[in-house]
């Protein structure tokens, strides 16, 4: 199982003001998730907030099985709102288009898995991240979707969607993977594109579904560079042979300004093609907007559905591009849509919270393991008050991995890239959905014998120096963590050790610990010890089961808190 790596490169220039624009003013605007704010006063009379374009979306990007409503203050405003109450905010805009003649277009951008225990409890029950949760998501009215890099670590959860679940083909040609084919066959495992007409106005759309360049995927698919993608013929006649349509849509599973969308863009325009474009884009979890030419813009609308990202544009020469980010919150869905809680709720939304709920307590997600005093955070950097990563490297790992001895008589020694740990702990009630919400990627241990501790620190020099640091995937804003970390401690030159890591940082470790030592990857690989990696066994251990095997011990609940239930990862 891969694990969302993180990249302490990315520079985010913040800005401050709202979180809209209007035709008058559209500044480029970067948000992180710290800087959410509610979409408008919830005293304000429930009026609808929407005011529709000529093309009108509403989009969902990097979920991560979030689909359930937030059950921690992890926001400025409660994020009470699940796939269920999305749902029914999408049929309720969807008919206030329908009253004025105008469309509305659903969109999904993909990492559907990898994030709760909806999609990651099911490693232990049937091998396979999102076996519970690609039903669920089935039920949503999404109009088109694609795929996101979290969706393709995984031979097995490729495997799932495109054949034993029916999940591509149920979205009848909408699930699209542009750039992303089968590496045996070279088609790809969704469709390139899809043209979306609209029912009201007939708002015709020529859609596509771009990833960035993945190269770490599972060897089931291949991921295309957008640089050879949009110069493949296909792509060419797919603009020729929809030149009718009223705007070209790019779901782009990449960051707001990635130099991919530029790439895209400008095979647009080589084209001869002076359609808008709208790239709604996402991957790096923050909420953003941002001009790509007069007549283009990317739009990117935050993660863990924390947001309901809305944007509209009229057909004209000068177009400008309307947004909005709407907070997963009931107060923020009434007002955006004109309705109060005695109205908001369809029948369709019904529905699906029924089956996300039901689901939830198949899989006890709700069971209380623990009940934490303080709040840890995951971005705070080492050895400060409520730093994430010192409780893991300090006690959780030594608790749950280095409590069996190897053997050789070393001190255990542990690196890890810091896109190990996903969420906070906060204060009350630790469920067992948390444990896969802080670290849903089930990462296997080994180790390397007989380690210098001027040699770990020479690794780990080695590790931060890695070209645009290829440890991560993006930056935590804010954060003061480094993209590797070591404990517990650090080492002793004097002293030897074995060196733990885990498998998914196990390409890079060898490859630094192969140019210091003057030996082959190979070398290095073959004196790799896998380290109680046999799933079926009693002392079975990986990234997220030694948090499970911990959090009862340190932070135990009074009596009355404890659950009877028993999960998979006690069975």
């Amino acid at each position: 199982m891969m694990q969302m790596k993180l990249l302490t490169a990315l520079s985010l220039s913040l800005l401050p003001g709202t979180l809209s624009s209007t035709p008058a003013q559209q500044p480029e605007q970067l948000l992180t998730p710290s800087q959410h704010l509610p979409f408008r006063d919830p005293a304000t009379p429930p009026s609808s907030a929407v005011s529709f374009g000529d093309v009108n979306l509403l989009i969902v990007t990097d979920a991560h099985s979030w689909i359930s409503k937030h059950a921690h203050p992890d926001y400025s405003v409660p994020l009470d709102a699940g796939y269920g109450e999305i749902a029914s905010a999408v049929e309720h805009v969807k008919a206030l288009a329908a009253e004025q003649g105008r469309d509305v277009f659903f969109l999904n951008n993909g990492d559907h898995t990898e994030g709760s225990g909806l999609s990651d409890a099911s490693v232990y029950t049937a091998g396979v991240h999102g076996y519970d949760l690609f039903p669920l998501i089935q039920l949503m009215p999404f109009d088109a979707l694609t795929i996101g890099n979290h969706d393709l670590y995984d031979t097995s959860t490729v495997s799932f969607m495109k054949h034993e679940s029916g999940f591509i083909d149920s979205w009848a040609g909408n699930y699209l993977t542009s750039n992303t084919v089968n590496a045996s066959t070279s088609e790809p495992i969704g469709d390139r594109y899809t043209v979306l007409t609209g029912p009201n106005a007939g708002t015709k759309l020529l859609v596509f579904g771009f990833l960035y360049h993945m190269t770490d995927s599972c060897d089931a698919v291949v991921v295309g560079d957008p640089v050879d993608t949009v110069a493949e013929q296909w792509f060419l006649d797919a603009l020729a042979d929809n030149s009718d349509v009223d705007a070209i849509v790019v779901l782009s599973h990449m960051d707001l300004k990635d130099d991919n969308v530029g790439i895209i863009n400008d095979a647009i325009r080589a084209a001869g093609v002076d359609t808008p474009v709208q790239f709604v884009t996402g991957h790096t979890h923050y909420r953003g907007f941002s001009k790509v030419d007069d007549a283009a813009s990317s739009f990117e609308a935050g993660h863990y559905l924390d947001t309901l990202g809305w944007i509209s544009f009229d057909l004209e020469d000068d177009v400008w591009f309307n947004y909005e980010y709407i907070d997963a919150n009931m107060d923020a869905l009434y007002a955006f849509t004109g309705t109060t809680e005695d109205t908001f709720g369809t029948d369709l939304g019904a529905q699906i919270s029924d089956a996300i709920e039901a689901t939830v307590q198949e899989l006890g997600l709700r069971e209380v393991l623990g009940c934490p005093t303080s709040n840890y955070s995951y971005a705070a950097g080492l050895n400060v008050p409520g730093s994430l990563y010192t409780l893991y490297m300090d006690t959780i790992v030594p608790n749950a991995v280095f409590d069996t001895p190897t053997g050789t008589g070393n001190l255990p020694y542990h690196i890890t890239s810091t896109g190990t740990l996903r969420y906070d702990v906060y204060v009350g009630e630790f469920y067992y959905d948390d444990v896969f919400a802080i670290a849903p990627f089930a990462n296997t241990f080994l180790y390397y014998p007989d380690v210098s501790g001027d040699l770990i620190d020479a690794v780990v020099s080695g590790l931060l120096s890695l070209p645009h640091n290829d440890a991560a995937e993006f930056d935590m804003v804010g954060s003061a963590l480094p993209s590797f970390v070591g404990g517990p401690a650090l080492p002793d030159g004097d002293l030897t050790y074995d060196l733990f890591i885990n498998d998914f940082d196990q390409p890079n470790v060898v490859g630094i610990i192969a140019g210091l030592l003057g030996i082959s990857q190979d070398d290095v690989e073959a004196d790799l010890v896998p380290w109680r990696d046999d799933v079926d066994a009693d002392d079975y251990v990986d990234t997220t089961i030694c948090w499970s095997k911990n959090v009862k011990q340190i932070w135990p609940c009074p009596d009355d808190k404890w659950d009877d239930g028993t999960h998979a990862l006690e069975q």
